[in-house]
């Protein structure tokens, strides 16, 4: 009933029935959770971190009685990405069993794409993209061209996605794509390279256009979520929320923006070591807008399949493309918040991917 209300916008009775529930189910780490996104999508940021935090101890009192309940601590996990734990999430996730995450397909469905696509010889792709890209679409139009199946190996949201190591290990064995916000964390290069994946592509945009579409996606979409609220580092307060555009293009240039530079900025770090962990090819929005034809032969081809493999024509559904602009935000931001984004970018990645002032 709750969850029924918050998904309609009624918060405050939404917020009445978990209030109940929780007075009579203190422990209940669900209803606990709930009243956090909520006093978080109304300004009460104190109110949302006590009940978070509560939510958390009480997860993991569960996991210490009970290491099995591979359900809660995967909802821990999801906890403490949420907060910016990623150690402790990290430590955690190494122990979790989770089956692979089919997308827009059923377990059947998913299991057939995947068999077929492993006795065609096709390989494992891996997409890590920055939000807001075009990459949804991009993933959807390469997979059904080419008839793999679609999964998800990661718990949290960027910039904190954690891969669970069981995940990948079985999706390494073929037979799917994967598209996510993957950061080269420590963590995300050793299990990448532990269940033998040797490539992975790079997805990138203008970070200025991007963070112009993640404000919008932002207050449209993510931050309306029953779990959105919790990302904070992501999702702009619920004051800015109610402001008007440029304050909240403020917000998402000051806040959003670099944490955009800097995963761009290690993935760049982990190409250019003498012996890389695995090879890492860049490639952009921008280019696929130019020459989509090009955009795929590049992805095939550094991923070693035969042009005659992937379906052109296939038709793939298009998601969360509101423009598919390259340069919107030139009209959109301010004199003064242009140079306040270009100046956050390192000129030799401008150089690199083709950014101008």
């Amino acid at each position: 009933m709750a969850q029924t209300k918050h998904l309609s916008g009624d918060l405050d009775g939404a917020r009445d029935v978990y209030e109940r529930i929780a007075r009579a189910k203190p422990d209940h780490v669900e209803s606990l959770v709930m009243l956090a996104s909520i006093a978080y999508r109304q300004g009460r940021d104190a109110e949302g971190r006590t009940s978070l935090a509560k939510a958390i101890d009480l997860s993991r009192a569960i996991v210490q009685r009970n290491g099995d309940d591979m359900r809660s601590r995967a909802a821990l996990v999801n906890l403490l990405l949420a907060q910016e734990r990623q150690g402790e999430a990290e430590a955690l996730v190494a122990g979790l069993i989770l089956p692979l995450n089919p997308m827009r397909a059923n377990p059947e469905e998913f299991n057939a794409r995947r068999d077929a696509g492993i006795a065609r010889g096709l390989p494992t792709l891996i997409i890590s993209t920055l939000p807001k890209s075009a990459s949804e679409s991009i993933w959807n139009k390469l997979t059904n061209g080419l008839g793999l199946a679609q999964c998800y190996i990661s718990l949290g949201l960027f910039p904190e996605c954690c891969l669970v190591p069981s995940r990948v290990k079985e999706a390494a064995k073929g037979g799917v794509a994967i598209k996510e916000h993957i950061g080269p964390s420590e963590h995300n290069i050793a299990t990448l390279h532990n269940a033998g994946v040797e490539r992975l592509i790079v997805h990138h945009r203008d970070p200025r256009q991007a963070a112009l579409s993640w404000a919008h996606f932002a207050r449209d979409d993510v931050a309306k979520r029953i779990m959105g609220p919790l990302w904070r580092k992501i999702v702009p307060p619920a004051q800015v929320l109610a402001g008007d555009l440029p304050r909240l293009l403020d917000w998402c240039i000051d806040r959003y923006l670099p944490h955009q530079i800097e995963f761009l900025a290690k993935w760049r770090a982990v190409a250019a070591q003498p012996k890389p962990p695995l090879a890492v090819q860049f490639m952009s929005f921008e280019s696929f807008i130019r020459d989509p034809e090009d955009y795929f032969d590049r992805a095939l081809a550094f991923y070693d399949i035969p042009k005659s493999a992937f379906a052109a024509d296939a038709k793939a559904e298009t998601v969360h493309l509101r423009k598919g602009e390259t340069d919107e935000w030139r009209g959109v931001f301010t004199q003064a918040q242009r140079d306040r984004a270009w100046a956050l970018i390192p000129p030799d990645m401008a150089e690199a991917f083709g950014w101008e002032p």
